[in-house]
């Protein structure tokens, strides 16, 4: 059956429908402004139905980003799980960990990053989320410092931000297709990028 054919709704959650179908709808088309009205047609309900837990699009986008982003801390959890015990080794895996998603997930890495398309000022979770995210950056900066593998001479708070940004970078080159200008490979984009992160981190070693 064609993916554009509306199929009759039976799953019993509609609003995980919704999701589910408006995320599939933004990596097919490439469009964040995913149209309620065509999710609605894909699962089989009334252009009305969505509204019951969305109120508008934003309320959906939000919901996405909150359903990504908490995806994204499960994978950065386990990871630390199996990481070295050292904080440049745990940063170096939150590092890997943040390009993993990125490029395993490029839809659901370019809606959490449009913030225009969400309302992140009222939502919890995402609030909890990225404050835990900075949180255990930060903290993993100043026992590297303590421990002597990353350099004293920079605040931990600017230098979490500068490996967040570099990470964050990366993974938007990534995305946005521009990778292919400096010579890597779809293939190998991965690899390369986790081994720029590597130097990077290395390079503030004392």
């Amino acid at each position: 059956m064609p993916r554009d054919t509306p199929r009759p709704y039976h799953h019993g959650n509609l609003r995980q429908a919704v999701i589910d179908t408006a995320l599939a709808l933004a990596e097919e088309t490439g469009d964040e402004r995913v149209s309620l009205r065509e999710v609605a047609r894909r699962i089989g309900v009334s252009s009305g139905a969505p509204f019951r837990h969305f109120a508008d699009h934003t309320a959906l986008m939000t919901a996405i980003a909150e359903e990504a982003t908490v995806r994204l801390r499960l994978m950065v959890d386990r990871d630390q799980h199996r990481s070295p015990p050292a904080a440049i080794e745990r940063l170096r895996t939150m590092g890997h960990s943040f390009l993993a998603w990125a490029l395993q997930h490029p839809t659901s890495f370019r809606l959490v990053s449009a913030r225009r398309l969400y309302d992140f000022d009222a939502s919890p979770v995402l609030a909890a989320h990225f404050h835990a995210v900075r949180e255990r950056t930060v903290a993993l900066v100043q026992q590297a410092q303590s421990e002597g593998d990353l350099q004293r001479g920079v605040p931990a708070p600017r230098l979490a931000l500068m490996l967040r940004s570099a990470v964050y970078g990366m993974a938007r080159m990534h995305v946005d297709g521009q990778l292919a200008q400096w010579g890597v490979a779809p293939r190998s984009a991965r690899r390369e990028l986790q081994a720029t992160l590597d130097a990077l981190i290395d390079g503030f070693r004392r």
